[in-house]
């Protein structure tokens, strides 16, 4: 009688996120390609369920932000995967709170738009942020933790660490979008 093997009937793929990103700040289509062909069925679920019917438009952005963007990525900021999910969920954000209203064409975006600023000003923001405060933001976007997940990893009251959330999210909005 043969024993049960789990590789029989599973198979892990293992996607190298980073490699893929430096290769797409070199210039490597491939290296889009395959990223692209990696995560772009995922994000447009993601999409639909934050934008709905723009959530093709939202993925567009995102892939085109990524390429242009690719050399920003470090790994000192988290995995790359958390980092294009980051663009994604920015952009979505971004379309929420205009209300469905005009949509910028990424692709004709002039050298200095707001989407080439915001690295610039979200990393100067973020240094302007006390230490405790980037923490939490760090593990909560990168790491997904909840309030009250945050809370215990960091040793204080949940409400203290909502509180602190928002105020960082309020700083940085006001330096993004200023």
């Amino acid at each position: 009688m043969r024993m049960f093997d789990w590789d029989d009937c599973m198979t892990v793929s293992v996607f190298d996120y980073e490699g893929e990103l430096s290769a797409c700040a070199a210039g490597d289509r491939s290296a889009f390609d395959a990223l692209y062909a990696q995560e772009a069925p995922a994000m447009l679920a993601l999409g639909r369920a934050l934008v709905g019917d723009q959530a093709e438009d939202l993925v567009h952005e995102t892939f085109v932000l990524i390429w242009r963007n690719a050399a920003g990525y470090s790994p000192a900021i988290g995995t790359a995967r958390a980092w294009i999910y980051s663009i994604l969920r920015y952009r979505a954000l971004a379309r929420l709170r205009r209300g469905g209203g005009p949509r910028p064409d990424p692709g004709r975006a002039p050298p200095q738009s707001a989407e080439t600023r915001a690295p610039t000003r979200l990393t100067r923001a973020l240094a302007q942020l006390p230490p405790d405060a980037r923490e939490a933001l760090r593990l909560a976007y990168l790491q997904g933790l909840d309030y009250a997940q945050l809370a215990a990893r960091l040793g204080r009251p949940e409400a203290t660490v909502r509180h602190e959330m928002r105020q960082a999210l309020g700083r940085l909005d006001q330096a993004i979008l200023a």
